[in-house]
């Protein structure tokens, strides 16, 4: 698959998984009462405001996809040595620091974080689509679904499959990482 069409599928999906969630929360509470989202059940946003502000976030991201498609920086180290907590931190920070390091802190470079971004948060995104889209299709269309759905039960999937998804692009990185490090010093 080319490039220019793994980023019109994914831009697509993204565009017609959020709409569609947009939509079904809409159907099942147009006042948004049973909305879980955060940006409303804690920050107390109306429509407007939440389509607005997901609408922003989503064109950022496909803004950073797009850069991290079709201009890509080598977020990789130059130095060899680099543990993979240490990498962690340095493909996100641009520099050496402990991996917890990226709870609290941004990159000083906003070209990286937008290649960060374009890289993980994209596959997030697809994936937290995927996971509503198949929510609001239980919900829509079957009994048993409606018993064991929960919010937690939700947020545990996408908190942990975001978490699996950046974990793994890291270790893929990584092996790259030391397969031009090795090559490099060889």
């Amino acid at each position: 698959m080319t490039k220019k069409s793994k980023f019109i599928i994914t831009t697509v999906w993204i565009l017609f998984s959020r709409s569609y969630d947009a939509y079904c929360t809409n159907q099942l509470t147009p006042d948004l009462s049973k909305e879980s989202n955060p940006l409303v059940s804690v920050l107390g946003m109306t429509w407007t405001p939440l389509l607005i502000t997901i609408g922003l976030l989503t064109i950022y991201l496909i803004y950073a996809y797009y850069i991290s498609v079709f201009k890509p920086k080598d977020l990789l180290p130059k130095e060899q040595g680099y543990t993979f907590s240490e990498f962690i931190s340095f493909t996100y920070l641009g520099r050496k620091e402990k991996w917890t390091s990226l709870i609290y802190k941004f990159p000083k470079d906003i070209n990286r974080f937008n290649q960060w971004m374009g890289h993980n948060l994209t596959q997030c995104l697809s994936f937290a689509g995927l996971v509503s889209t198949i929510m609001w299709l239980l919900i829509n269309h079957t009994d048993f679904y409606k018993n064991i759905h929960s919010v937690a039960l939700i947020y545990s999937i996408l908190i942990c499959g975001c978490l699996a998804i950046i974990y793994n692009w890291n270790r893929t990185m990584y092996k790259v990482y030391l397969g031009n490090t090795n090559d490099h010093y060889n």
